[in-house]
């Protein structure tokens, strides 16, 4: 830490996927980052994003949630898989502008991790979704299969990983 600010890490991404692919040519190419803490993101989405004309589709805003809050488990060593996932519309999120995700920790039971998370316009800090879910942990089998199968930077982060005994 440093000035009072905890250090900022990225995130791995994967290849294809949605929110976070590298190689995705529709995805929204967001970089996750963590501060030890919690989990946050800019996106900037696109016209092809869209619902009605200038407002970003409410499956893209459900994706980017589950994906931030979903990435909270990596903060405590953990990969894990979406078990319910609610999602609160407080106002339309416009194309073209920033928008900051941030996810954070609630409850860890071992068995259920408890997440939330918001959405805002990144400029005022303006509430547009919030997102509370539960996420099961997958166990170590499951971890490395994906690892070998998801492409992008994710083998790599296991290694340092292992090496800076995080």
């Amino acid at each position: 830490m440093r000035s009072g600010v905890s250090e900022r890490r990225v995130q791995p991404a994967s290849a294809q996927c949605f929110v976070c692919g590298t190689e995705n040519p529709h995805g929204l190419g967001a970089v996750f980052y963590d501060d030890g803490s919690e989990v946050t993101v800019e996106v900037t989405p696109a016209e092809h994003h869209q619902s009605w004309p200038g407002v970003l589709h409410g499956g893209v805003i459900t994706a980017i949630l589950d994906e931030t809050i979903g990435r909270v488990a990596f903060l405590s060593d953990r990969w894990v898989q979406t078990a319910k996932l609610e999602v609160r519309f407080k106002r339309p999120a416009p194309l073209g502008e920033p928008l900051r995700a941030r996810g954070f920790l609630v409850k860890d039971s071992r068995r259920l991790m408890q997440m939330s998370g918001e959405l805002t316009l990144a400029g005022t800090g303006e509430l547009l979704a919030e997102a509370t879910g539960s996420f099961v942990p997958l166990g170590d089998e499951a971890r490395a299969e994906l690892i070998r199968r998801l492409g992008g930077d994710f083998a790599a982060w296991e290694r340092f990983r292992q090496r800076s005994g995080r």
